[in-house]
């Protein structure tokens, strides 16, 4: 015998919900890149500078990159904040005194990510990895 199941507006609520999260989850363009042998994601609209040269911040000499592009500083702490969370990284007050500057740790990994909006509109965006000490 089939039965005929009526659906309540909370789980026609849930369900349209759901659907949100795997649109947005789907819609969220960012690459991922090996940085120091640790998978970071990178905002889609940012691409490598190949050539760039700075000045690398002691401790974080596991792999350095820059990228560039039309993205928002805020929009870059907003990115990271998310998708640094969701994949356990924990924020750290290690780097706090950098302006511009987002620190995580996960394990024994260090990940430092600066950017600094130009006058053009583009953004540099530096990602760091260093491996951090163990406690004593």
């Amino acid at each position: 015998m089939a039965r005929v199941f009526r659906r309540t507006s909370l789980q026609c609520g849930l369900l349209c919900l759901a659907c949100i999260v795997v649109l947005i989850i789907a819609g969220c363009q960012r690459k991922d890149e090996v940085i120091g042998g640790v998978d970071i994601p990178i905002p889609a609209k940012m691409t490598k500078n190949q050539d760039k040269t700075f000045d690398p911040v002691p401790g974080m000499a596991d792999g350095q990159v820059s990228y560039q592009g039309k993205v928002r500083p805020k929009e870059i702490f907003d990115f990271y904040q998310e998708v640094m969370a969701a994949r356990g990284w924990q924020p750290t007050a290690r780097f706090a005194e950098h302006k511009n500057s987002i620190g995580y740790t996960k394990d024994n990994k260090l990940v430092l990510v600066r950017y600094n909006e130009n006058p053009d509109g583009t953004t540099v965006l530096t990602v760091m990895v260093g491996t951090q000490d163990p406690p004593k």
